[in-house]
């Protein structure tokens, strides 16, 4: 894979799912040069977001230069491949333009595009009919998209980035700062706020990362808990290390089946509590290598069993790090698989 060139557009933030991705293209020996969205797409101005509203688009300035910058790439660079992340404001006029020119091209979306109101765009709705290749992470969708129109559609599981989720050595300030019986890393949503709100009033020591937690009833237990900021690379790696139970929500938003904290809190040596799925449990034994729970009154069974069973939950925790290592869950491997779906 030496000769192939890789036009990357996406985050390239350090701990992003497109970074990791963008990385695994490296690893495989691929010449990748990237169009990054961290600039101009996550820190909108208040009349920025005010014509969002309006007009379901950024500013059209900034959206022509963007789609314009990708063009000029395509020229200058001649890629093999134009691998986009999510893409929420690549126009389908982009994605014809690199096809003309003999440019596969792969959209790859780590989100819900049908279902989920935070993740999708009026452009990339369009846009996604365009591209010989989608993949996504989530089951639910392949069906989704094929009845949408898309042709070309792939499933393939999340991973962990090895340089980021991995055991490191504490401090001993690390491990008094990050120490807890219970946390959560991820958004708020309402019944992840309610049955975290449970664990908080039967006085753990619990710790929630993320964002939107502001946003929870004054009258919850749980705003005490709340860092009211979310944690991302080598901190996240230490509140999975340094809790004792992490709790792995999925979304209500739809019917997602696994994540990719279903591989990075076992790939960080942390033990993961998440939801009841056949896709979790496929990949990690219940019981065994992780756990698992279906209601509220069984994660606070659960999180009081396994708080009194420090023997249990670290034989446990071993196995399913030991687990996702053998299975090779990177995302090097999952651009090796997606490479596979262009042949």
């Amino acid at each position: 894979m030496n000769n192939l060139k890789v036009l990357t557009v996406g985050a390239s933030w350090r701990g992003s799912n497109s970074g990791s991705l963008f990385n695994g293209f490296r690893k495989l020996g691929c010449d990748v040069r990237t169009v990054e969205t961290d600039t101009d797409f996550y820190n909108y101005s208040l009349s920025e977001r005010l014509y969002m509203r309006i007009y379901k688009m950024p500013l059209k300035r900034k959206f022509e230069k963007f789609n314009q910058r990708i063009r000029m790439e395509i020229d200058n660079y001649k890629p093999n491949i134009l691998f986009v992340v999510k893409g929420l404001w690549v126009s389908e006029e982009t994605i014809f333009y690199a096809k003309q020119r003999n440019v596969k091209t792969i959209h790859f979306h780590p989100d819900f595009l049908f279902d989920d109101c935070y993740h999708t765009s009026e452009i990339l709705n369009k846009a996604i009919l365009a591209y010989d290749v989608v993949v996504t992470p989530k089951t639910t969708e392949v069906r989704k998209y094929k009845e949408y129109g898309c042709e070309n559609v792939h499933f393939t599981r999340y991973a962990f980035d090895p340089d980021i989720h991995r055991k490191i050595e504490m401090s001993m300030q690390d491990a008094i700062l990050y120490q807890a019986d219970v946390a959560f890393v991820g958004r708020m949503e309402p019944f992840r706020a309610k049955a975290l709100d449970r664990i908080a009033q039967e006085e753990y020591d619990l710790k929630v990362w993320g964002t939107k937690w502001d946003k929870i009833p004054y009258k919850y237990e749980l705003k005490n808990h709340c860092t009211l900021r979310p944690a991302f690379c080598e901190e996240m790696v230490k509140v999975f290390q340094g809790a004792k139970i992490s709790i792995g929500f999925l979304t209500k938003l739809s019917r997602e089946q696994h994540t990719a904290r279903t591989f990075e809190i076992p790939a960080c040596g942390g033990f993961l509590l998440g939801m009841r799925t056949d896709e979790q449990m496929e990949i990690l034994k219940p019981g065994v290598e992780a756990d698992f729970f279906d209601t509220t009154e069984e994660l606070l069974e659960k999180v009081a069993f396994y708080i009194k069973n420090e023997t249990v939950r670290e034989r446990i925790a071993q196995k399913g790090y030991e687990k996702v290592i053998k299975m090779n869950a990177t995302y090097e491997n999952r651009v090796k698989e997606i490479l596979t779906f262009l042949k």
